[in-house]
């Protein structure tokens, strides 16, 4: 069954079925309702303010001039560490530049002053790029890691080991630590000299947190790979210090804190020595 409608000016006669009208108004209905808005764009993370940790001393003459000031960047102290059982000097600082930027820099004015460089990259842009300094026995390093964000922006860490040569870089975590909230992995140094410290390995990484909160975490999730807790304790400056040990090894963790009440950040250094199971009491 059909029916003749007719338009305003009676010029064209259109003839529509049953099923055509209801399909007009079906589209109409539907198109009454306004169009769903899409979800609003995720914020971009906020940058968190970097500031050194209670303990950090201002940056020594040596480390000024072993390692070549970059363009524009404020570089913060992170104190006097330690890398297995070597002393550490080491800083960090913010840029806009890629880590890729921030790796050549470093590769071209490393040659320019007649040193060989290492280089081990972290598959992300970013890497380490190093050279031992056999006169003063130093082992000159940075690492650069790409943070993202909006703009994105990379994070850098310069430092310098006094050790023997032997030592081998990397920017990768460690298996044995488990991964804290919001890891940033700055340095992985291992040990491959032979003698009493061989396969020993230092790693300092930079986690989101407090040095309270990550102790909780670390507590947690150690006891759960079967280590056993040997001593926990809170040092000067809020720094937190926890031991544990597992058959072949010990594992020793500084916390020490970092950025600001509203974005805590956590310094974590953790030193893993390989011990003979046969000396363990």
């Amino acid at each position: 069954m059909s029916r003749l409608l007719r338009d305003r000016t009676g010029a064209v006669t259109r003839v529509l079925g049953l099923g055509g009208v209801l399909l007009v108004v079906a589209t109409a209905a539907t198109l009454r309702e306004p169009p769903v808005e899409p979800p609003p764009p995720p914020e971009p993370p906020a940058a968190v303010l970097l500031t050194p940790p209670a303990s950090a001393e201002p940056m020594t003459k040596r480390f000024l001039g072993l390692l070549p000031a970059y363009p524009r960047a404020k570089v913060i102290p992170m104190g006097k560490l330690e890398a297995n059982g070597n002393p550490m000097e080491m800083a960090v600082f913010e840029t806009g530049d890629s880590p890729g930027a921030v790796m050549e820099f470093y590769a071209r004015e490393f040659r320019r002053q007649g040193h060989r460089t290492a280089v081990e990259p972290d598959g992300a842009g970013g890497g380490v790029i190093s050279y031992y300094d056999a006169k003063r026995g130093s082992l000159v390093s940075v690492t650069a890691v790409g943070r993202g964000g909006t703009p994105p922006r990379t994070q850098v860490f310069p430092s310098i080991i006094d050790a023997p040569e032997g030592m081998h870089l990397q920017a990768q975590s460690l298996p044995a630590l488990p991964r804290a909230p919001g890891a940033m992995t700055m340095m992985r140094i291992e040990d491959r000299n032979r003698g009493p410290t061989q396969g020993n390995t230092t790693i300092t990484e930079l986690a989101q947190g407090t040095p309270g909160s990550l102790a909780t975490f670390y507590r947690t999730q150690l006891e759960q790979r079967g280590y056993v807790r040997k001593d926990a304790r809170t040092g000067a400056g809020g720094v937190e210090l926890l031991d544990f040990q597992k058959a072949g090894e010990n594992l020793s963790l500084s916390l020490s804190p970092m950025g600001t009440s509203e974005a805590p950040q956590t310094l974590v250094t953790a030193v893993l020595e390989l011990i003979d199971s046969r000396k363990e009491p």
